[in-house]
């Protein structure tokens, strides 16, 4: 469970806050679909979430875990042990293959990968249908690289799984591929699934939608 309580950040010398929501809890294994228009705060919203931005007042509780008064190297540690982060532009690493792309968060945290990873990152590329694991991530096409992306951030098996806009950059075809690959996997590993989206095929996929507007919360519905 996720409680964020009285949370405000403000960005620049605006009067108003860039994102402002007295209260909100996401619960465990929930579909959640973050909409509203550009400038809403939606990806402010998942930066909070993952700690990626600190707040300027408020909390934000991971279950019994005070996100907001960790430091950014706990924060860092504390994200890559439990939120698997889809960024709009992929952040994949040219120059690498695609395996080296999905391995690379593990290297960083482990001085030797543990084998249920390796192996992990095998089974999600054959499941995304990725075989070239070699391949120089600067010769696949945009729906490729939305699938390494999401192995990448299964990886280390996470309990939640953010993405930030991940048909925004996709045709149709590849947009449609990709929210069912999400959402198939979210299931498989019992992760919950935060998307901001203005796709409205992937918000009726979701069991939940909050809207924003100028940072604060317009509507919250099942769907």
């Amino acid at each position: 469970m996720i409680t964020l309580k009285d949370v405000k950040i403000n960005f620049g010398n605006f009067k108003k806050p860039t994102l402002d929501i007295p209260f909100l809890q996401i619960g465990n294994n929930v579909k959640l679909a973050v909409t509203g228009i550009s400038g809403s705060g939606k990806t402010t919203l998942i930066n909070i979430l993952c700690g990626l931005e600190n707040i300027d007042s408020g909390s934000i509780l991971w279950d019994n875990t005070a996100l907001h008064s960790l430091n950014q190297m706990q924060k860092d540690r504390f994200r890559g042990e439990n939120v698997g982060l889809i960024m709009q532009d992929f952040h994949l690493y040219n120059g690498l293959g695609v395996l080296q792309n999905v391995l690379l968060p593990s290297k960083l945290r482990y001085c030797k990968i543990p084998e249920i990873i390796a192996k992990r990152a095998l089974y999600l590329l054959e499941r995304l249908n990725i075989h070239q694991y070699l391949q120089n991530i600067d010769t696949l096409s945009r729906g490729e690289k939305q699938r390494v992306a999401i192995a990448r951030a299964l990886v280390n098996a996470p309990k939640i799984i953010m993405a930030d806009e991940p048909t925004a950059s996709l045709d149709k075809e590849n947009g449609k591929e990709a929210v069912n690959l999400l959402i198939s996997l979210a299931a498989e590993f019992k992760a919950a699934l935060i998307c901001t989206t203005h796709d409205r095929a992937l918000i009726d996929k979701m069991s939940y939608c909050l809207e924003l507007e100028k940072g604060k919360k317009v509507e919250a519905s099942f769907l």
